[in-house]
């Protein structure tokens, strides 16, 4: 029987959280130990998922005016006032298609639905993932903008949900 529940992530948490991250390239940026103990100290939401006692999933998140340099994060910077930017979402293949990370955007969702106006992330366009595009049209996001990142090895679609009108 599943037992999923959501925690915060700890530096106990990294190596997990950096093989399970390094998996899933090039769905999800480089990630190494530096930065995911950058986002210890700056995210207002990193998270994990556990079935049980085995983790299957983790997710980083951001209000704007952090010092992070990511350019889609600057992006939603520079175009919203109130979000919280999804960094990245990843959950092990054997745990998806199993409503992990709905769980995890539901999660965000009341708890940030009075401090923040819309949920921000962006899904790759070249390289395709056509699974994640599915996911977030699925959860009801909606493309808001596009720009290429990596020396224009990769294209983004840049989405938002609204959280509160």
């Amino acid at each position: 029987m599943n037992n999923y529940y959501i925690k915060s992530a700890t530096k106990n948490d990294m190596d997990f959280i950096l093989n399970l991250n390094q998996n899933n390239m090039p769905a999800v940026s480089m990630l190494s130990s530096d930065l995911f103990l950058k986002f210890l100290n700056i995210s207002d939401y990193i998270k994990i998922i556990k079935n049980d006692d085995e983790s299957v999933g983790f997710l980083i998140g951001l209000f704007p005016n952090k010092l992070y340099d990511s350019i889609n994060y600057q992006w939603f910077n520079s175009h919203y006032k109130s979000f919280i930017y999804v960094d990245r979402i990843v959950v092990s293949k054997s745990n998806q298609n199993k409503g992990i990370g709905s769980y995890f955007y539901n999660d965000i969702k009341y708890k940030y639905i009075n401090k923040v106006s819309h949920l921000a992330c962006e899904v790759n366009i070249k390289p395709l993932n056509q699974q994640s595009i599915n996911f977030h049209k699925k959860f009801g996001f909606k493309e808001v903008g596009q720009q290429f990142s990596e020396e224009n090895k990769k294209l983004v679609s840049l989405q938002v949900f609204k959280l509160k009108n």
